[in-house]
């Protein structure tokens, strides 16, 4: 096996670097190639890019060396033992909470196949049918009572969509002559249908909705004043670091994030590579951050010893531990059922940034950087939602507009 650093150009304009492996494969004896990400810019990175280089060589070298367990698969393999192997190869490949999503994800698989014994080759696009279609009705199993009820439309095709990456290896592995989930839809509607509800807040509805936290869940108000003008995903918000806050240069600086749910993972990379940015600091953001930290050293002296912010993060409990991803999602939606408003969740708070900056002017490129997109998709389903919003809402328009000729009718 042998590697080197390739560069790559960003929609921002900044270069980073990638790891680009070549590799002969075991079975077929072809050479292929494999690029990673490194999540590290050019500029000022080449030592540590070198140092991922060798440790990608070091990670990687399993793709030429498959073990028996690996290459040699029984033919007549069940489908849940098949996808714990696949499971196996694809843990040195994926970051942590991926790992776990995925997991989670077949979870859902086993519990329909296991008790079945459904062998890897004789899953059929009929027999993923019957499936997503159970999924739809009982796929999610309550850890209180162990209930039944639907998994969403999303979940379902998260879950076909790992099935297809399955099913892809077992084509190279056991030479299966196709692959059966290419030929299976989730329902019988179009995606348009299914499409995730834009919702686009009214900067007096921001403000209703930040006093309603101020006096009910104090601590949520920064988090969600950085979620609608920043647009910042969980992630992001939770993984801000005091030295991401440059009040002399007036940037502040998303590197790095927090995840899981199961396992939390602190890590020093962004969702993409576009996902690192540097964002201006304006007045309003400068005195909420101001006012954190003054809550933040309030904390600090009261508790003392016990005090444990040793990661410097902005959002922290009293005490200074961080917080938990999913503590701060159930805790928002708590607070947006008592506001009423349950439609709102710090996910849907980008969409609302989104259509403030392009009410503002902003292009779809400045938007996309301000959002860390990877590409403009998003956001100009964003564009479409929000300027159709709006011609609806601007009724007042058209009643101006035809004042002059009122005398007609």
């Amino acid at each position: 096996m042998t590697g080197s650093l390739v560069t790559k150009q960003a929609s921002s304009g900044k270069e980073y670097y990638y790891v680009q492996l070549s590799y002969k494969e075991p079975i077929t004896q072809k050479w292929k190639k494999k690029t990673v990400r490194t999540g590290l810019e050019v500029k000022g990175n080449k030592r540590r890019a070198e140092g991922m280089l060798r440790e990608m060589l070091e990670t990687y070298a399993y793709l030429e060396n498959l073990d028996a367990a690996q290459s040699e698969i029984d033919p007549d393999i069940e489908l849940c033992d098949f996808l714990d192997l696949w499971m196996e190869k694809k843990k040195c490949e994926i970051r942590g909470n991926t790992y776990d999503t995925y997991k989670y994800r077949l979870a859902a698989i086993k519990r329909y196949f296991q008790p079945r014994h459904t062998k890897l080759r004789d899953v059929t696009p009929a027999k993923l049918d019957d499936f997503y279609q159970y999924c739809l009705r009982y796929g999610k199993v309550s850890q209180k009572d162990q209930s039944l009820s639907p998994l969403s439309v999303r979940s379902v095709r998260s879950i076909k969509s790992i099935l297809y990456a399955a099913f892809d290896y077992s084509m190279i592995k056991l030479g299966l002559p196709s692959n059966p989930v290419g030929n299976t839809k989730v329902t019988n509607k179009k995606n348009s249908d299914y499409s995730e509800e834009m919702l686009f807040l009214t900067e007096e509805e921001i403000r209703e909705m930040l006093c309603f936290l101020d006096e009910n869940y104090p601590f949520l108000k920064s988090i969600a004043f950085v979620g609608v003008y920043y647009g910042l995903r969980r992630e992001e918000i939770l993984g801000l670091k005091w030295s991401a806050v440059n009040y002399t240069r007036k940037v502040l600086t998303i590197c790095h994030t927090v995840t899981g749910n199961v396992t939390i993972y602190a890590e020093d990379q962004t969702k993409t590579a576009d996902g690192r940015r540097d964002l201006n600091l304006f007045p309003t953001a400068e005195q909420c951050f101001r006012r954190v930290r003054e809550e933040q050293e309030a904390n600090r002296e009261f508790f003392g010893n016990t005090y444990q912010n040793t990661k410097n993060y902005v959002f922290t409990h009293e005490d200074g531990s961080p917080y938990r991803p999913d503590y701060i999602t159930r805790k928002f939606s708590n607070a947006m059922k008592e506001f009423g408003r349950p439609e709102i969740t710090l996910h849907k708070l980008r969409y609302t940034c989104a259509s403030l900056l392009i009410d503002k002017g902003w292009d779809i490129k400045k938007v996309q950087y301000w959002l860390g997109d990877r590409d403009a998709t998003t956001v100009m389903n964003v564009y479409a939602q929000y300027m159709k919003h709006k011609t609806n809402a601007a009724e007042n328009d058209l009643s101006a507009m035809s004042e002059n000729v009122a005398d007609l009718f």
